[in-house]
């Protein structure tokens, strides 16, 4: 079992985040083993090309070194994100300077489960020089195959923080939790993970930063090394509907009443959504989209709220039934 434990300031420290960077390092699994990451066939069939071409050849035995199926990640590759808003270029500024010491002690880490490569030790002998070349390779990767998608991405990954905080704000830490992943329990002030190792992480009042992942489709992952600043990712909601040209709506006659747009965003507002993130997932502009929502909301099929500097609109009661029957 995977235990963290939190201290009397923790779960109030305790964030979401997004890092670019996790999604940038995972979406490798995707492109090693497409079988088990067929949801992500659409993207993939692009990645592969970028895999192979002559820009990326230089930079990959880096990065199979060290982003390797069934392996575990070291943590330094993958730094805490700290918010919502963090950048590929701020994540890679941070890899970049991470001390030696904490590379060669993360890299023993993997190696206790998965033996590392020829290259693998020569990384852990001369960090020193492979930590640019690193940095190097993952912003290759990105911009030949995660940049250009990155909106697509990054909306999901809203929608899902939007949905999380909500039940957080209305149900505690229990609920929030356990709807992560079947496999968390929230605990007498701790958090409990089925595994097949043990391992106990202590938080030390700074909380802990908890991101949805894209590419991730098993159990929620955390820093392996007890020392490393501790963070957990989980499978982001709804990556289902990640690739797909347009949202279908859930049946005709919900189209004869509503009109296919309405009908489409009724579908998709089981989640929170901002006006923006309706409007890359249903490819219209945001003028048009504002129309229709205040139509629904009018009809008493959406609610909306403020978070932040945000608007979310999420389905009501009736919007469920309405979409349901």
């Amino acid at each position: 079992m995977l235990i963290t434990r939190f201290g009397p300031d923790d779960l109030a420290a305790t964030r979401f985040a997004i890092s670019p960077l996790w999604e940038t390092v995972t979406s490798r699994w995707a492109v090693h083993d497409p079988a088990r990451h067929a949801i992500h066939l659409p993207w993939i069939k692009d990645a592969n090309r970028a895999n192979k071409s002559s820009v990326l050849r230089p930079h990959k035995p880096l990065l199979e070194a060290l982003i390797r199926p069934g392996a575990w990640l070291p943590d330094f590759l993958t730094p805490a994100p700290q918010t919502p808003l963090t950048t590929i270029q701020a994540e890679l500024a941070v890899l970049g300077a991470t001390p030696a010491e904490i590379v060669r002690e993360d890299l023993e880490v993997t190696h206790q489960q998965t033996p590392l490569t020829e290259l693998g030790w020569q990384i852990h002998a001369e960090p020193e020089r492979y930590l640019p070349a690193i940095v190097e390779a993952l912003a290759t990767w990105w911009e030949l195959a995660i940049a250009a998608v990155w909106p697509k991405l990054l909306t999901l990954l809203e929608a899902d923080i939007a949905f999380r905080t909500r039940t957080l704000a209305d149900y505690g830490p229990a609920r929030m939790f356990a709807e992560l992943h079947p496999s968390l329990r929230w605990r007498d002030g701790r958090l409990e993970m089925e595994w097949g190792r043990d391992l106990e992480l202590e938080l030390r009042g700074e909380g802990m930063p908890i991101a949805p992942s894209i590419f991730l489709d098993n159990l929620p992952a955390f820093t392996v090394r007890p020392g490393s600043p501790v963070s957990m990712f989980y499978p982001v909601r709804a990556v289902g509907t990640l690739w797909e040209r347009s949202v279908a709506p859930t049946g005709q006659p919900l189209v004869r009443l509503l009109g296919e747009t309405r009908a489409r965003m009724l579908l998709i507002l089981d989640a929170p959504q901002t006006t923006s993130q309706l409007a890359a997932r249903l490819e219209l502009a945001p003028g048009g989209i504002s129309a229709h929502l205040k139509v629904l909301r009018d009809a008493g099929l959406l609610t909306r709220h403020r978070q932040g500097k945000q608007v979310l609109y999420l389905r009501t009661d009736l919007g469920h039934s309405l979409v349901d029957s």
